[in-house]
């Protein structure tokens, strides 16, 4: 058993042998032949590389992720994303980043730095960082009753992001005056970087939020200039806007600008009627604007009573009148009547404030053909009873008769201190002989010229023209021109022939002493720049300017009734 055991293992090694060949020599020969040429050896260096430059990637993309990453870091926490400005008379300057945690604060005039004061705001949030300001602007009196005003700027690269930050705070700072027991008045706008209001408000010492909210103002009004309107406070700048005709429509506004530092709207237009001579129920038309004179707040207030104009500029603080100005109201009509029913003369002489002081009365009744009579008692200026100059009793018609004198033709005056127009066509007509049957009438208009109201009346009767001029409130001739088929030219001025208008009722000196009375000055307290006796319209007229302290004054004087057409009070 054993010996076929072992016959049978030889059997299967031999039959292992013949299946495998021995190759091992041909092997060696043939890498002999190809030395050099390990292509196993190549393929394995090429996979290396190629791990290399995996690594080198991998290693870029892992620097610019991280530097990615703390980029975005350093923009949310240290980058200024915007900058709030906040304008009272302190003005304070504010950086956040883009979370809307404080950079840093910043004063921009000795006023913020009292605001700021110690306080470290470096980290804090913008609502916790407004409330620390606004509370310590409210302890040191820097909002109050008297100036309540405070404009919030905000500036961002994006306009959306900075209007809402701006529409956040505007609200914020609103509620927080409301709840230390006063009404603010807040001011909002979203700014973009300026050159040129920047330079303004380096140049200033402000903002550039309020440079340009100074310059929304220059750009719709005018009469200012920067350097005015730049020393201003908030508040100040806000009583202007709101009560002024100024637009400022890229400002947001919350509340109203206090006043309360001043006399009062009621107190100044009380010392304009009274300086006026009028009564508040006999007002037409009134107004009242706050604005920058000079460097002097005042109330500026117009009105028209008894067909006349009249412009105030009231001291805001002390009620003193810096200027004002009387003229004729070019919409007054002939019919027009006080709401009061009360008929208020606005005759050209104008109520002088200084006690005592008498002017002639132009309501007096003037004879039609120019006569100019002053009413019984009416005392010149000098104290003499004024003289009617002599006239020419009427003019002479194409047929060389003469026209009746209308000297029993009386102004009888309306409800609104002046005749009406058919008294005045009577006037014309029975100065030209004419009736009205016998006419046709061209024109008939109440007109106004040079502080003087008057008709305008032409009309034609036969082979003439006819043109008169009528004063409307004394019913005088002041000017009439016939004209004929055969082209002759006739003209007449009331009180003489051609062009002359007679000699004047009043000296100058009596002029002067009109003006200076109703100006409340003297003659050695003031300097005459202008005497002149002067022709208007078939008019004469004294035009006086003379100048006292820092006031201008420029008066018109009727100089046959002495009455004031027209007076005007200017700050030198």
């Amino acid at each position: 058993m054993k010996i076929k055991e072992a016959e049978g293992n030889a059997k299967i090694k031999q039959a292992y042998a013949n299946a495998v060949p021995d190759i091992c020599g041909v092997i060696l020969s043939e890498c002999e032949q190809k030395e050099g040429k390990v292509i196993v050896m190549t393929e394995e260096k090429k996979r290396r590389g190629y791990i290399k430059y995996f690594m080198a990637a991998a290693s870029l993309v892992l620097v610019l992720g991280a530097g990615a990453l703390l980029t975005n870091v350093y923009r949310l926490n240290y980058a200024v994303s915007s900058t709030v400005s906040l304008d009272v008379n302190p003005s304070i300057q504010i950086t956040v980043n883009e979370k809307e945690r404080v950079l840093e604060v910043k004063a921009l005039n000795k006023d913020g730095g009292i605001v700021i004061g110690d306080m470290d705001f470096e980290g804090s949030d913008i609502d916790v960082t407004m409330n620390a300001l606004i509370g310590s602007m409210l302890r040191k009196g820097y909002l109050n009753e008297l100036a309540n005003s405070i404009l919030i700027s905000v500036d961002n690269n994006d306009p959306a992001k900075g209007e809402q930050l701006q529409e956040k705070l505007t609200e914020k700072v609103n509620e927080l005056l409301e709840s230390d027991g006063f009404f603010g008045a807040v001011l909002g706008q979203t700014i973009r970087e300026n050159g040129d209001l920047q330079q303004l408000a380096e140049q200033y010492g402000i903002t550039q939020g309020k440079a340009q909210l100074i310059q929304q103002i220059l750009d719709s009004t005018t009469g200012h200039t920067f350097e005015e309107l730049a020393p201003l406070t908030i508040n100040e700048l806000n009583l202007i806007i709101s009560t002024g005709t100024s637009s400022v429509e890229k400002v947001s506004s919350l509340g109203y600008a206090s006043d309360k530092a001043y006399i009062g709207e009621d107190k100044a237009k009380e010392t304009a009627f009274a300086h006026a001579g009028v009564s508040g129920q006999d007002i037409l038309f009134y107004e009242m604007d706050m604005d920058l004179e000079k460097g002097v707040m005042v109330y500026e207030i117009e009105f028209k009573c008894g067909g006349f104009e009249y412009e105030y500029d009231i001291d805001a603080q002390t009620g003193e009148i810096i200027k004002n100005k009387k003229e004729v109201d070019d919409d007054f009509q002939a019919d027009s009547q006080a709401p009061s029913g009360k008929t208020d003369d606005p005759a050209a002489g104008s109520q002088s404030p200084a006690p005592g002081t008498k002017t002639p009365d132009a309501g007096s009744q003037t004879p039609a053909s120019g006569t100019n009579t002053p009413a019984a008692g009416t005392q010149s200026p000098g104290g003499n009873a004024a003289t009617p100059p002599s006239s020419q009793q009427g003019g002479k018609n194409a047929g060389g008769t003469s026209t009746p004198s209308t000297g029993g033709n009386q102004a009888g005056g309306s409800a609104a201190g002046i005749i009406t127009l058919e008294q005045a066509k009577e006037i014309a007509l029975n100065h030209a002989g004419q009736s009205a049957s016998a006419v046709y009438f061209d024109k008939l208009e109440l007109d106004h010229d040079d502080g003087m109201q008057k008709y305008e009346i032409e009309f034609v009767g036969g082979y003439t023209e006819y043109e008169y001029e009528i004063d409307a409130v004394t019913g005088a001739i002041l000017k009439y021109d016939w004209d004929h088929d055969d082209d002759r030219d006739h003209e007449h001025m009331p009180g003489g022939s051609g062009n002359s208008t007679g000699g004047a009722s009043i000296t100058l000196e009596q002029a002067k002493e009109i003006a200076l009375n109703h100006a409340g000055q003297s003659a050695s307290a003031v300097y005459f720049d202008k005497l002149e006796l002067d022709y208007d319209d078939g008019m004469q007229i004294y035009e006086i300017e003379f100048v006292s302290g820092n006031m201008e004054y420029e008066y018109d004087i009727d100089a046959v009734t002495g009455a004031i057409l027209k007076y005007d009070w200017d700050q030198d």
